[in-house]
């Protein structure tokens, strides 16, 4: 449908900050950037299919007390979709690389969801220009208690390339998709809901982005756990500050694997967000940011 398949618009406040960092290899990366930039830099990391927008309502009032950027994911957003393989390896040499291409010798890092495990696999990786880790809804110390059914399906070959292109035929379902990610979808505001419309269906148009999402989705479901218990032994030897920040319906990575980071890292502490599910931070950025200056 043309009305999904044009240019991906951001949310409109934060048009003014957008603009095109290139790396090494000649990727283009989009993102955006406020702040002073003699101020703290702080870099935001979106989770699994989603994209820079998702920080909408956390992002002008970090930019208050940090230089924050946060970036398109490649493969997501409006950054470069290489055709490759999209391993979490991959994912942070890219934020390490855009680190070096900013001039930040050190930031601290927020991630959700996959952007969380990217964040801490940053920090094992340099963990001397990581001072401080927040993670929303996201751990190398998964502790789900089953997959989520319609992601493990997505991970199969062919299968999940036919169901996410399905979504293609019906707008509707494809907004439906995103319920499973909050306690609450229907009591978002509208311009959320209109904005998530259009966004979800703009990433269901995307061969670049399907083929994305579905390479990390499989590297996810079926290499990742096999290194799990090799990187909770990496974590426990990790002296980075981290505040794990976890909604208390997260249906999509219970809150058992924000207990468990702290369990695992003595470094890390956790906080429930009551009443909301694995987005909080579109559901409820007011608590969201109280808990991240906390």
């Amino acid at each position: 449908m043309t009305q999904f398949q044009g240019p991906m618009q951001p949310w409109p406040a934060l048009a003014p900050f957008g603009r095109t960092v290139r790396l090494p290899g000649d990727l283009n990366v989009f993102v955006y950037t406020a702040g002073q930039p003699e101020a703290p830099a702080l870099v935001l990391i979106h989770g699994l299919g989603d994209e820079a927008d998702t920080w909408r309502h956390l992002f002008q009032p970090l930019a208050e007390r940090y230089y924050v950027t946060a970036l398109d994911l490649p493969g997501f957003g409006r950054s470069d979709k290489p055709r490759r393989a999209y391993t979490l390896p991959f994912l942070r040499d890219t934020v390490l690389a855009l680190l070096d291409a900013l001039g930040l010798a050190r930031a601290a890092l927020l991630g959700h969801s996959l952007g969380a495990v990217i964040a801490q696999s940053v920090a094992l990786a340099q963990p001397e220009r990581i001072p401080a880790l927040t993670l929303l809804d996201g751990s190398l110390t998964s502790r789900a208690a089953k997959l989520n059914q319609g992601l493990l399906l997505m991970a199969l070959p062919v299968v999940g390339a036919q169901i996410y292109n399905g979504l293609r035929r019906d707008p509707r379902a494809a907004y439906e998709s995103l319920r499973p990610f909050y306690a609450r979808l229907d009591d978002l505001p509208q311009a959320d809901r209109e904005f998530l419309f259009q966004r979800v269906n703009e990433r269901v148009w995307s061969d670049g982005q399907r083929d994305a999402f579905l390479s990390i989705l499989r590297h996810l479901v079926w290499t990742a756990p096999r290194e799990q218990a090799k990187q909770e032994a990496r974590l426990a030897r990790l002296a980075t500050p981290t505040h794990a920040l976890w909604g208390e319906l997260d249906a999509i990575n219970s809150v058992e694997s924000g207990r468990a980071l702290t369990a695992v890292q003595a470094t890390a502490r956790l906080t429930v967000l009551a009443g909301l599910g694995h987005a909080p931070h579109q559901e409820a950025p007011e608590a969201v940011l109280r808990a991240f200056h906390a």
